[in-house]
């Protein structure tokens, strides 16, 4: 589980404790407007960051994940021609 579904799961318990009939939108609503008590604990921390300082800050990740998957570099056939699809980096 990622830290967002903890911290959710942690309000929806805490609302649910209060209320019986709290649901889980509610809480994720709830947790929207508590983001700063869960703490940042990805490096990014929901900053938009270049592609050149990403790779700085997590070189390994970054870089497996530039060589295969869905940003890998393939061959596409478009009107009869083929052409190549660029690299690009996906943003996280």
């Amino acid at each position: 589980m990622t830290a967002w579904n903890d911290f959710v799961k942690k309000i929806y318990h805490e609302g649910h404790k209060a209320n019986p009939n709290y649901q889980f939108k509610q809480a994720l609503k709830d947790a929207s407007k508590r983001k700063s008590e869960m703490g940042s604990s990805s490096g990014h921390s929901g900053k938009k960051m270049s592609r050149k300082s990403c790779m700085k800050s997590c070189k390994k990740s970054c870089a497996k994940r530039m060589r295969g998957g869905m940003n890998s570099v393939s061959k596409v056939t478009v009107g009869g021609k083929r052409t190549k699809r660029r690299r690009t980096h996906k943003k996280h």
